[in-house]
């Protein structure tokens, strides 16, 4: 009898459309607490990697970075507590110079995009699931072109299926699903993704990956019931992101290309062991300088400038007088003329 709980798996009842799942617990770093799959009856649980951080593994980040230390210049001119704290700070407070650091952000707006972006993504969410909200404007504007661009592409979602959690074994990696979209046109459901940001050009790369960990998930946590499903029949090879960026009332709706992701996924992989790799340098242990010949020795102990020519003429004879003695001979002829 096979021991592998998803050879012949028993699905744990589904949530009733609209449920929404609690979310696990969390360590410091934000990281999904969960028990291994592929350990039936296991109750203790394993932080694992988030999707996202997975995803930036090889992502160019410095376009980014440049923008947050914009953010903390504008955001220090425009609160001077902010300033006068950090300036009364020595550079090991750490962590007084951190909030002060995410604080100058906030004051720049810098988090005012992320937090409409979360509104929408709440707008939306509630509506795939069935409920009747009204939505305030201008935001009425970005529900009503997500659900026309459904509409337009005959696509239907799951309620039962928003919002997920799915661990993937391999890679060690744990994250939240935003839809799995199904449509009559597709052979099978994909994983479906919301993008709020105003530009994706950069993105694709680290969207491909995250979808594709998504897709090739081995399991799907019930935090309900504190168990895991199998993980629906979904298609690995492409996904759906539709981008809907804030304020503009349009949806655009793209195919990723999964296959391409889950290559680039082992790369990521790869890159964070890598990181781990203790073999890249060690400390030059410290060589002694050899011990003098017994000619160098002679050499260093000649009394007079003709003993020094004595030996030269001896030791040349023999084939013995180098580079090394001719070095010496003229420090010890400089020590004797001095």
């Amino acid at each position: 009898m096979s021991t592998d709980p998803f050879d012949a798996p028993t699905p744990a009842a589904p949530p009733a459309a609209g449920t929404v799942q609690p979310d696990p617990k969390r360590d410091r770093w934000g990281r999904y607490l969960l028990p291994d799959p592929g350990e039936p009856g296991a109750t203790s649980t394993l932080p694992w990697t988030r999707a996202t951080t997975f995803a930036k593994s090889i992502s160019d980040t410095f376009g980014l970075t440049k923008w947050q230390c914009r953010m903390v210049a504008k955001g220090l001119t425009l609160r001077q507590d902010l300033y006068a704290r950090a300036a009364a700070a020595t550079i090991d407070d750490r962590q007084v110079l951190d909030q002060v650091v995410e604080a100058a952000k906030e004051a720049a707006g810098s988090s005012t995009g992320a937090s409409l972006g979360s509104a929408l993504h709440q707008f939306t969410e509630r509506v795939d699931r069935g409920e009747q909200i009204q939505v305030p404007a201008p935001w009425d504007a970005d529900v009503a072109a997500y659900c026309k661009a459904l509409a337009d592409h005959q696509i239907e979602v799951n309620a039962a299926l928003i919002e997920r959690i799915i661990v993937v074994r391999q890679h060690h990696v744990a994250g939240t699903l935003d839809r799995i979209y199904s449509s009559p046109t597709w052979k099978l459901p994909r994983i479906g993704d919301l993008k709020t940001g105003k530009d994706l050009s950069h993105g694709w790369l680290e969207i491909a990956v995250q979808l594709a960990l998504y897709a090739n998930a081995d399991a799907m946590w019930n935090g309900l019931t504190d168990t895991y499903e199998p993980m629906p029949n979904v298609d690995r090879e492409v996904g759906v992101v539709i981008h809907l960026p804030v304020g503009v009332g349009h949806a655009t709706v793209y195919e990723v290309n999964l296959t391409a992701g889950w290559d680039i996924a082992r790369t990521c992989a790869e890159v964070r062991g890598l990181r781990n790799r203790r073999d890249l340098a060690a400390v030059m242990p410290s060589r002694p300088a050899p011990l003098l010949d017994e000619l160098s020795q002679q050499i260093q102990q000649a009394a007079t400038q003709q003993a020094l020519n004595l030996l030269w003429q001896q030791a040349t004879v023999r084939g013995e007088w180098t580079i090394a003695h001719t070095e010496l001979a003229k420090a010890r002829k400089a020590a004797l003329t001095s």
